[in-house]
């Protein structure tokens, strides 16, 4: 069978962040009750840590990457 992806959109990939001298991915932000902000981040496949939030200041933008699309997560406790 045949895919024509033409009319597909391209997938989101996260963009990278910097956290402890190493590359993340950002999958969503978001502040948790108390007004703080987090970052969920994507640890690599071959970390045993895989997914967690992380505070917002230990978080560093990578140049060229766009956080735009990156998902807004809702107020938690």
């Amino acid at each position: 069978m045949d895919i024509d992806t033409q009319d597909l959109p391209d997938l989101w990939r996260p963009p990278v962040v910097e956290h402890a001298t190493a590359a993340r991915y950002l999958l969503a932000w978001g502040d948790d009750a108390e007004g703080v902000r987090w970052g969920f981040l994507l640890w690599p496949p071959q970390a045993s840590e895989g997914a967690r939030w992380v505070r917002w200041e230990e978080i560093r933008p990578v140049a060229g990457e766009d956080y735009s699309a990156v998902p807004i997560a809702g107020p938690w406790m």
